[in-house]
């Protein structure tokens, strides 16, 4: 459809000229009608108009004076004149200036006109031909520009691109492949590339009619061009986003998360626009991968170093230390909800939760030691999370457990002698404590006490003895005074290498390790 604007300062051949027959059945739209030619160059700055039908005599600025302005500014439409018996000179003064034809107001029929219109679309279809070979070579431009742009920001946000406004708008779905410490370490070379026929095919089946997809690969992310605004509504972009975050999933087996990046219409709105979507993105890391997020959501994200960290933790370990199952839970709960507030970084937060899962099994292993498959399927399991609410769930079930068994150990709800056995070896924590001695304060028979102590607690008496040992070990090395030897010799232990055999068994570090890992 070619845009028209009529120019004539009498309103009845303005009004005449709008109905005197359909435009779009020849192809045509009428855009504007104005009534002079200052008016008519405003319009032809603002839009694209394809046809100016315009009056010779005219106030303010003439037909003549209208088709020289339009000759200096190169215009690339068509012009048809309209013109009055007595103005032929003037008429043929207009033509040498580029004018296709000229009819005369006063007896101007519907047909005259439908045939002035069929014969100046032959030029104004070789225009737009041009002009759209020009746009593509522009558009291919701008593309191979966008595509050497976009990996140096993915992999460097301080990069400065050369200065340059598109010819269009775009707007990107920035796509990123969530990955788990598990397939990081499996698929090291994996990209998200290694993905892009299966990308490709999934969004041309959602748009078929949008041609081959322009899309841009680097590393974990993956930029699509999606439709613009003029040519798809703000919820059909949203719409097609997230089915193609959604086939993603279903035909890859792959975990992403989608961001609709804003209209960008400079290198520097493109940079700035990846940038945004790149810290959006890892806001899924707190509200999951269902749906696909906006750039806008960068505005949520606060610039907050986190001071409360140290206290936060403390508070947790000396919940654990007493095995306080309740203080723990209610201590992390508000310690991961300080951390969801801010939205603080995903890796600083596994940083912080890598620490504190790292220090239950350094300090409470020892209570895990009967049931190290458990652990283990912990440990797995938190290896192959990628959301807050994974982590969160893995580190409550280990303060269960660590708490439950902290109990068994802990707990003087037995029988006389069983409890008898727990203060004796509470009180001789600085001896070597052998079942002999035990059987002797009891006066019981030794096979006799193992026995009774395995059915009542569910643990080996001796296993006993070495976890309170190993217990007063971690007091005693957490003072900064206390060396390894003296640590040993205070629990009775006669060999230092023994000592941190046992105490590596248990804790899996030997104890200048521990102490040096406790007291930084």
């Amino acid at each position: 459809m070619y845009n028209v604007l009529i120019v004539d300062d009498e309103k009845i051949i303005r009004i005449g000229m709008r109905t005197i027959i359909d435009w779009e059945a020849y192809g045509f739209r009428v855009a504007e009608i104005v009534s002079d030619g200052e008016q008519a160059l405003e319009i032809i700055e603002n839009q694209e108009i394809d046809l100016v039908i315009t009056d010779i005599k005219m106030p303010k600025m003439d037909g003549i004076q209208l088709v020289k302005a339009l000759k200096e500014r190169e215009f690339e439409g068509q012009i048809i004149m309209l013109t009055s018996y007595g103005e032929f000179d003037l008429t043929r003064e207009c033509l040498r200036y580029g004018v296709h034809d000229y009819l005369l107001k006063g007896t101007l029929r519907s047909s005259e006109l439908a045939q002035a219109l069929e014969a100046v679309q032959p030029k104004l279809k070789k225009r737009v031909a041009k002009t759209q070979e020009v746009d593509q070579e522009g558009k291919q431009k701008e593309q191979e520009l966008i595509k050497e742009i976009i990996p140096k920001v993915l992999k460097d946000t301080t990069f400065t691109p050369p200065v340059a406004a598109f010819g269009k708008s775009y707007q990107f779905l920035v796509i990123k492949h969530i990955k788990s410490k598990f397939e990081q370490e499996r698929n090291m070379d994996r990209t998200l590339k290694d993905y892009g026929t299966a990308i490709q095919n999934i969004i041309s089946e959602v748009l078929p009619k949008r041609g081959k997809p322009f899309l841009v690969f680097e590393g974990d992310w993956c930029l699509y061009s999606l439709p613009t605004s003029s040519e798809m509504s703000h919820q059909e972009v949203l719409k097609i986003s997230l089915q193609i975050q959604n086939l993603i999933k279903l035909y890859t087996n792959i975990k992403v998360i989608g961001v609709i990046g804003r209209s960008i219409y400079t290198t520097h709105d493109l940079v700035d626009s990846i940038e945004k979507c790149m810290q959006v993105a890892g806001m899924a890391f707190y509200c999951g991968y269902q749906d696909v997020l906006k750039e806008e959501k960068v505005h949520g994200l606060k610039d907050y170093k986190f001071k409360d960290k140290s206290t936060y933790e403390k508070q947790l370990h000396s919940a654990m230390k007493k095995g306080s199952y309740a203080e723990a839970i209610h201590t992390l709960e508000a310690y991961i909800e300080k951390l969801r507030e801010y939205y603080i970084p995903q890796k600083q937060v596994e940083q912080i939760l890598n620490n504190i899962l790292h220090r239950f099994i350094l300090d409470y292993g020892i209570y895990l030691d009967k049931n190290k498959e458990h652990l283990e399927n912990i440990i797995d399991k938190y290896r192959k999370s990628t959301l807050l609410e994974e982590y969160h769930a893995l580190i409550n079930e280990l303060i269960y457990t660590i708490c439950t068994y902290m109990e068994q150990v802990r707990d003087k709800h037995y029988r006389k002698e069983i409890v008898e056995i727990m203060d004796y070896v509470e009180e001789h924590i600085g001896e070597k404590i052998t079942l002999a001695s035990i059987a002797s304060q009891v006066n019981m028979n030794e096979s006799y006490i193992s026995r009774l102590f395995k059915n009542e607690t569910g643990m080996n008496i001796i296993n006993y003895i070495n976890i309170r040992k190993m217990e007063k070990a971690k007091e005693l090395l957490s003072e900064k005074n206390m060396i390894v030897k003296d640590v040993a010799y205070a629990l009775g232990f006669e060999e230092q290498s023994y000592f941190n055999r046992m105490f590596n068994k248990y804790f899996g570090v030997n104890p200048k390790e521990y102490k040096k890992c406790t007291n930084t």
